[in-house]
């Protein structure tokens, strides 16, 4: 991709181009001032003209929104989203907190050689930023997690930079698939087939360690079976190669399940044990995690896309309203007709008898009808689709349940008006409350929750 701005040149009359930081997969980075605030920042370009697929776009606009919604000191604030029009190309722009420092990459060029506590001290902090990631509903993956991306400047801070590649956990369920992205050397085995779990941004950390202590690329390393053969190459305690191993392993089921996990046995505390991501097969539409947590049965359930039956609901509300204004407006215009040229029996043409001031007052009274009509409609519409939205939001919740509790688990149904079939909807009824949820959920997935959860307790007894 070629170089998009000139230095000095002002974006969107905001922000004046100072040079070139990084250039990417997915946008060229760029160092720059906001005349506004007069602070440096790091302005990221994407060229629609210089793009051939679409699916950066789809990426940069990703990015952008996953970055709106972060707050914490590890990740460069975010300031702006914008494009920009001209008469050959069209430009978006994505404006952040400048990181200061340099890049781990950068460091070792220079000959940085840190020994074992340093970089202890750098995966503390992020794994503290990994943690904050997967914290968020849904969870945020980087995918990208290597040298070039993690930026120290001279107090030690560390900064995770460029979430060109990010995913949240809500999007791969919806769409049903991934795009394999990520760098060669620093990409968990599971990235090759198009897919990313809490975990693998854990592999990037862990060969991100590795290429600190060896000073050498992760793929330049022998290996066995997928597996990295470090030991020989660095010179650090037992117990800290243990963990880097296990960080590393290319089996998703070997490796520590979460950051959180990853950081309590860095410290030497006992990690939780619990997986978010394999307690259980996936749901058909990887809403629902369940989990297992020994003393109690956590249901996550994420919101998900409009069911198909409630949008084909206020579709149906839709289209009636397309066709009755239509039809109520060709009913009073002949109405009015009729009323206007009636022909009483013992005169002439009445049309003759009004004057223009009852036209106006016919036409008037025309308008307002259907005006009236018209807004009802519309009114009744919005205000069943913003009571649906909100009631089927607030289904997303965790049900936290002791599975000593659950006495049953089924599918009850129900019949909604307008519909000819009745609905399902999932009940569990343990000894001291009822739990029902997923009406408008797919039938498949309603009867995989409760075929997992009664082969659950079925085990359990």
């Amino acid at each position: 991709m070629e170089t998009l701005q000139e230095s000095e040149k002002i974006i969107a009359e905001r922000y004046r181009i100072l040079g070139k930081l990084g250039q990417g997969g997915v946008g060229i980075t760029y160092a720059a001032v906001d005349l506004n605030s007069n602070q440096k920042v790091a302005l990221k370009a994407l060229s629609l003209r210089l793009t051939s697929e679409w699916k950066k776009i789809e990426l940069f606009e990703r990015e952008a929104k996953t970055l709106s919604g972060l707050n914490h000191p590890g990740i460069p604030r975010y300031i702006d989203y914008f494009q920009v029009d001209t008469s050959q190309d069209r430009c978006f722009y994505i404006a952040q907190q400048l990181a200061p420092g340099k890049s781990l990459a950068q460091l070792i060029e220079n000959g940085w050689k840190p020994n074992e506590d340093q970089v202890r001290h750098i995966a503390y902090q992020l794994l503290e930023i990994l943690a904050y990631l997967q914290s968020l509903l849904p969870a945020a993956i980087h995918r990208d997690i290597k040298p070039q991306n993690i930026i120290i400047p001279k107090n030690g801070r560390v900064f995770l930079v460029d979430f060109g590649a990010v995913q949240n956990t809500y999007h791969h369920t919806v769409t049903g698939g991934s795009t394999v992205v990520g760098t060669y050397g620093y990409m968990a085995p599971e990235q090759f087939r198009g897919k990313a779990v809490l975990s693998t941004d854990l592999y990037g950390l862990g060969t991100t360690l590795l290429f600190l202590l060896t000073q050498k690329f992760p793929s330049d390393l022998p290996r066995h079976k997928l597996k990295v053969k470090f030991r020989n190459s660095v010179s650090i305690s037992t117990e800290f190669a243990d963990w880097l191993e296990k960080i590393v392993e290319p089996a998703i089921e070997d490796r520590f399940h979460s950051a959180k996990d990853a950081l309590s046995a860095l410290r030497g505390e006992q990690p939780s044990g619990i997986n978010p991501e394999k307690m259980f097969k996936r749901s058909p539409q990887s809403r629902i995690t369940l989990i297992d947590a020994k003393r109690w049965l956590f249901i996550n359930i994420y919101p998900a896309r409009l069911p198909s039956k409630l949008k084909g609901f206020f579709q149906f509300i839709n289209l009636t309203g397309k066709v009755l204004l239509p039809c109520s407006l060709f009913l009073q215009v002949f109405h009015l007709i009729l009323s206007l040229i009636a022909v009483p029996l013992n005169s002439t043409f009445s049309v003759f008898k009004y004057t223009v001031a009852d036209w106006l007052g016919k036409l008037f009274q025309l308008f307002v009808f259907v005006s009236l009509q018209a807004v009802i409609i519309f009114i009744v519409f919005y205000a069943l689709r913003c009571l649906c939205l909100i009631s089927y939001c607030l289904l997303s919740r965790q049900i936290q349940i002791s599975p000593q509790d659950i006495q049953r688990v089924k599918l009850s149904g129900i019949h909604l008006p307008l519909l000819k079939k009745s609905i399902t909807f999932c009940r569990i009824r343990t000894k001291s409350r009822n739990y029902c949820f997923g009406l408008f959920w797919p039938q498949a997935e309603k009867e995989w929750l409760v075929g997992e959860l009664n082969d659950f307790l079925s085990k359990l007894k």
